[in-house]
């Protein structure tokens, strides 16, 4: 038995030793026309699943081979398409690899900005309601957070990043909105980023613009090319959901389930963008995990009173004992859950906020929203 042990204990420090220090070649995309990054961002992608490593950049393939002549975190970059080298060291046998890294200047491929500097984003009007989402935190971006000469190398925790309607609330910091903002007509948000190191503050002007959808289906899913912008940014060129490659407008099978994205139109409305069978947001055909083209639902007679409504909701459903009901927001959020029975046919809104809302429910394998508003 003791020779088992030291036999496996050698082969575990054997292994340990000689295991392969790997390093992956990375590309940073400075969207916000700075020449100041962070060259720590780049860590996660350089080093990927490997955790007792550390990671060094430098301006060769020599010195990084040499560890000579490291950079600073908070690195200047002197042209488009530099290419700086990184280096991963192992922490338990000083082992090492190196990669290519790109730094990539890659300005307002989605919305360049108009003559007056501020940003523009155009966000077609998915469903024709006159009104849209769009996720502030999406829009311009650098690897995932804005930087410039004043915000340059800041952690997370070192930036206080908050969204406003108007610029003297974003100067005195009141008001702030959710980064999921809900729109119905052209807006401007003010997008103010502080460094709590040094209070220093830079403020971005964006405006949002709803606009009709142009009709064309690439891949021919029953989806318009524009309404295949799942992460709301105003760009459905970036959205590849199932990670396969393929772009959502380009891919018949959005989640990757087997299923055609044509398919999974459960309430067979002739649209896919609706139908959320599981309640909590995300339309079907965007989840792997929903997989119900063979269930055939049936739109649920119901009858909601008054609309708008101040404080009591009323419910009337044709054959229906009892079922879940669920409230959203425009966001998406639920933001209230109850029952309706033949004992409890109200809902009591008056703890929601003045607005837009979608009721939803499904019993005996049918399903329906309802929208109404909250005065």
């Amino acid at each position: 038995m003791k020779q088992k042990l030291l036999l496996f204990l050698a082969l575990f420090f054997g292994l340990t030793i000689n295991a392969q220090t790997v390093a992956y070649d990375a590309t940073f995309i400075n969207f916000d026309n700075t020449d100041c990054i962070d060259l720590f961002i780049l860590n996660a992608k350089v080093k990927g699943h490997q955790i007792d490593v550390s990671v060094s950049y430098f301006p060769s393939l020599l010195d990084a081979q040499n560890n000579t002549n490291p950079l600073a975190r908070f690195y200047t970059y002197a042209s488009n398409n530099e290419t700086l080298y990184a280096r991963v060291t192992s922490t338990l046998n000083a082992t090492y690899a190196t990669s290519e890294i790109t730094i990539a200047l890659n300005a307002f491929t989605c919305c360049p900005p108009p003559p007056n500097g501020q940003y523009q984003f155009d966000f077609c009007d998915v469903d024709n309601d006159g009104v849209e989402t769009a996720y502030l935190n999406n829009l311009y971006q650098t690897e995932g957070r804005i930087y410039n000469s004043l915000l340059c190398g800041l952690s997370d925790n070192e930036l206080i990043v908050t969204y406003h309607l108007s610029y003297q609330d974003a100067v005195d910091d009141l008001n702030p909105i959710n980064e999921i903002f809900t729109f119905s007509e052209n807006t401007y948000i003010y997008n103010k980023i502080k460094n709590t190191v040094n209070s220093e503050v830079n403020i971005f002007d964006y405006i949002l613009n709803l606009t009709t959808c142009v009709p064309a289906d690439d891949d021919g899913d029953g989806i318009d090319d524009a309404r295949e912008d799942a992460n709301r940014n105003a760009n459905y060129l970036d959205d590849d959901t199932d990670n396969d490659g393929l772009k959502n407008y380009e891919d018949n099978d959005d989640d990757g389930d087997g299923i055609l994205t044509i398919n999974e139109d459960y309430n067979n409305n002739g649209n896919p963008l609706d139908d959320d069978t599981n309640f909590n947001g995300i339309a079907d055909y965007l989840e792997a995990n929903v997989t119900l083209s063979n269930v055939s639902f049936k739109d649920i007679e119901i009858k909601l009173f008054p609309n708008p409504v101040h404080n009591i909701l009323h419910i009337e459903l044709d054959r229906v004992e009892e079922t879940a009901v669920i409230i959203f927001d425009l966001n998406g959020r639920a933001v209230l859950k109850t029952k309706y029975a033949s004992n409890n046919k109200t809902i009591n809104v008056t703890k929601l906020q003045a607005g837009v809302y979608f009721l939803k429910l499904h019993a005996n394998n049918r399903m329906t929203t309802k929208k109404f508003i909250k005065r």
